[in-house]
């Protein structure tokens, strides 16, 4: 009952913030970005992403000039890895993270006038990583479903090129009938490859985009198979099947770390909760043998 009350008041105080923003608008803010969406400038944000925008955006410069450049470059990096989620750029992205910070100094104030510091530094440390663990939660997402097309992608690629058509168009074709990011990143290795950068470069910033095993050994095998003058279709179905058993292996791997875990999970619960049990059942079971000797 007690933290009813400070989660009642952060309610309050969010519920006041969106109505103050409501009273600075015109309206018409909204009918503009109905346009656009039905243009595919921008994708529809929901929840507590305007909140956060609007609480965030007074920061957002002297948060850039923290970072500093390097950092800010790295932070690129990973937000292009994960696939620019939502479209989020950098700036958006530290926007948002001022958002969670001030939001969580609110809750921590909230909660230290109603003596609940710990919960509100608690709730505001959540807050403070909330962002970074997404981002990265979803380059894992991205990078684990890339591994995973990237077998059938192959094949088809590598029947395509048989049939004979050349390598690039060939890429667009089986880009055309694949969704997911590893399509996405093929496309823009073509795009770069249309302006004047050659298939090695663009290829090799496939490989450092993705960050990726099975794309790796995908761009080095074929690469080496270029130099070498091996068929393209050849060359294809081998590393197609190369990256597939790697692929299985990582999967076997995966279950063979999974054993461990599964095992702890059952000596941690389980097992002491069949110890209590079976200690419950004796004492009941001999509770009379119990009370004379006690």
């Amino acid at each position: 009952m007690v933290l009813l009350i400070p989660l009642f008041a952060a309610a309050l105080t969010v519920v006041g913030i969106v109505g103050a923003q409501m009273m600075r608008t015109t309206g018409l803010e909204d009918v503009e970005a109905s346009m656009r969406s039905a243009h595919g400038d921008v994708r529809q944000v929901r929840g507590l992403v305007p909140l956060l925008d609007l609480l965030g955006k007074r920061l957002v410069g002297t948060a850039m000039r923290t970072y500093g450049s390097a950092r800010l470059g790295r932070l690129d990096e990973t937000i292009r890895r994960a696939g620019r989620p939502d479209g989020i750029t950098v700036t958006v992205y530290v926007r948002r993270q001022m958002g969670f910070l001030v939001l969580s100094g609110i809750l921590v104030v909230i909660f230290a006038v109603l003596g609940q510091t710990s919960v509100g530094f608690l709730l505001g440390a959540v807050l403070c990583s909330w962002m970074r663990v997404w981002l990265v939660t979803t380059g894992r997402r991205r990078q684990a479903q890339i591994e995973t097309e990237l077998p059938d992608f192959l094949d088809v690629l590598g029947v395509t090129v048989a049939a004979g058509l050349a390598f690039r168009q060939a890429v667009e074709r089986v880009c055309e009938f694949h969704e997911g990011p590893l399509a996405q990143e093929m496309t823009t290795a073509l795009r770069e490859m249309s302006v004047g950068v050659s298939r090695r470069q663009a290829f090799l910033g496939l490989r450092d985009r993705t960050r990726s095993e099975a794309v790796g050994t995908f761009v080095t095998a074929m690469l080496q198979a270029e130099e070498l003058g091996v068929p393209l279709s050849d060359a294809l179905t081998g590393i197609a099947a190369d990256v597939r058993q790697e692929y299985g292996q990582r999967v076997r791997q995966q279950a063979a770390k999974a054993a461990p875990k599964v095992s702890l999970v059952i000596t941690t619960t389980i097992v002491p909760g069949a110890l209590l049990l079976m200690v419950a059942a004796v004492l009941l079971a001999n509770m009379d043998s119990f009370r004379d000797i006690f």
